[in-house]
């Protein structure tokens, strides 16, 4: 008659391809939300203290997280993500430091090393020369012949 879209035909056409559209997005909907609720579920399971949040079905621990407890799964697991950062934190400035200490320490070894091999140098040399045989000084040698002014 003379209420509705004015055609009978395409007004039930119409309403046919709404309901369609909906039920569509509707399913669309329900996979997002069952990938939705798998993520948080995920989350639950890995975050410690976060398994409460599953909750119990007749004295079991849920499967899944419920709508209701996906806020307290978020929390948690923000929270759990903050004390990773500062433990994180914590690492590397223990690292750099005990880096700086191996550093500090590697030069004076070095040092100590260098100042133990001269004064050896020095007691083999003496000894030498106590034997009468006169020790090659490599060093100065060496420099002597890598000099510029040097003719060959």
């Amino acid at each position: 008659g003379s209420w509705g879209c004015g055609y009978a035909i395409s007004c039930t056409e119409n309403r046919k391809e709404e309901k369609n559209e909906g039920r569509r997005i509707t399913r669309l909907n329900e996979g997002e939300g069952t990938k939705l609720i798998a993520g948080y579920t995920k989350l639950a399971k890995m975050v410690p203290n976060c398994k409460d949040e599953l909750g119990t079905k007749h004295g079991q621990i849920r499967e899944q997280v419920t709508l209701k407890s996906k806020g307290g799964v978020l929390q948690k697991t923000v929270n759990f993500i903050q004390e990773l950062q500062i433990a994180h934190s914590q690492v590397v400035e223990r690292l750099q430091e005990q880096n700086q200490v191996l550093v500090e320490n590697g030069k004076s070894s070095r040092k100590r090393l260098k100042s133990v091999s001269n004064k050896k140098n020095l007691l083999l040399r003496s000894q030498l020369q106590n034997h009468g045989i006169k020790p090659i000084d490599y060093v100065n040698q060496s420099m002597q012949q890598n000099r510029p002014d040097k003719i060959l």
